[in-house]
């Protein structure tokens, strides 16, 4: 039980502060959320056994914490109006929101912004925005339809650009040229994930996972100590296989060398004759020469035959050499990936 105590107490330095901060977005007391992030962390080591190893353990931790959130939310009674009818979709739409992306809001300023929306939009918002959940998804989890969940993100978005165009007017314009290149979704979107992506909480009390009876919880299987080095072979075997089918191309696309062609000689000229005493001793003279053109082209013949060996030999050293370079080159990355040093955890 030693080995799962320091499993949790790591996996708690690594991810409270994300944990926080995630349901920090949810609920707008700093202190609810605190006591939702540490109601996530027991819950995923209850429900730790359904866990199988196919994806990033941290990732699956976000996810429980999102759950507990949201069923928080539940019994707090926050989302009876959740499916309730409203206005219009097209009268929501926002038209002049791209400026919002040249301020330099601070993480503050978001979160209250955030926090001021009613709890149906800013559930909805910050399922599409943050956790990426499509409007079916968040339809399934919810229990809503799918047009209210567009409904939804339409009034959180309107209320955003209104409540931050407030603050605008008070803040100095930053120009930042390169985020006028991201333009996917709304602007709204853009500002509150780019400020919020990598936002943390410490907590005020940290948890005593030594307090826990660590005899009556679920022991830390394999699965969950190999996740990540299950993800980096995965994405190594990626690596391997891309670099093998480039090694392939590369060698398949290359032309043959032809072999050159034969040099033409030119027949010894055979002189006629014409006087019909053609002595024997001319006879002699003109199959000699015949004899000695020959020769040479089946010597010439002969000499292509190692020509066309060595081409062959040379494309097969140049393959082994390629082969041996990516093979080497992937073995390289997947054990720096594989082995690379775990990051620090966050100490209180």
């Amino acid at each position: 039980m030693k080995d799962t105590q320091e499993f949790w107490t790591k996996k708690y330095r690594r991810n409270i502060g994300r944990m926080i901060g995630l349901c920090r977005r949810y609920v707008p007391d700093p202190q609810e959320a605190e006591d939702l992030a540490h109601e996530a962390f027991l819950s995923a080591i209850e429900k730790s056994h359904t866990f199988k190893g196919l994806g990033d353990f941290d990732g699956w931790m976000m996810r429980i914490t999102v759950n507990t959130a949201l069923q928080h939310l539940r019994k707090a009674k926050c989302l009876v109006s959740l499916d309730s009818a409203g206005p219009d979709l097209d009268s929501l739409q926002d038209d002049d929101a791209e400026d919002l992306e040249r301020i330099d809001f601070s993480k503050d300023e978001i979160l209250d912004a955030i926090a001021a929306l009613p709890a149906p939009q800013r559930t909805v918002f910050n399922l599409f925005v943050f956790e990426r959940f499509s409007h079916r998804q968040i339809a399934d989890t919810l229990h809503i339809a799918v047009r209210t969940s567009k409904l939804h993100l339409a009034q959180a978005r309107l209320q955003l650009q209104q409540h931050l165009k407030e603050i605008k007017n008070e803040k100095r314009l930053l120009m930042i040229p390169f985020l006028t290149i991201f333009k996917k979704g709304s602007a709204v979107d853009n500002v509150c994930r780019r400020i919020l992506s990598d936002f943390e909480m410490e907590p005020t009390v940290e948890f005593d996972t030594a307090a826990l009876s660590w005899n009556t919880l679920p022991s830390a299987t394999i699965a969950m100590h190999l996740s990540g080095i299950f993800k980096k072979l995965i994405v190594g075997l990626l690596l391997c296989t891309a670099a093998g089918a480039a090694s392939y191309f590369v060698l398949s696309s290359r032309t043959p060398v032809a072999p050159s062609p034969a040099p033409t000689t030119t027949p010894i000229p055979v002189a006629m004759a014409t006087d019909t005493t053609l002595s024997a001793k001319s006879d002699a003279t003109q199959s000699e020469s015949v004899m000695a053109t020959t020769v040479i082209k089946n010597v010439q013949r002969e000499s292509l035959a190692p020509a066309v060996g060595s081409t062959d030999t040379s494309r097969e050293k140049e393959y082994i050499i390629i082969h041996d370079t990516v093979f080497k080159t992937v073995v390289k990355v997947v054990h720096d990936t594989v082995y690379a040093p775990a990051p620090q955890n966050h100490q209180q």
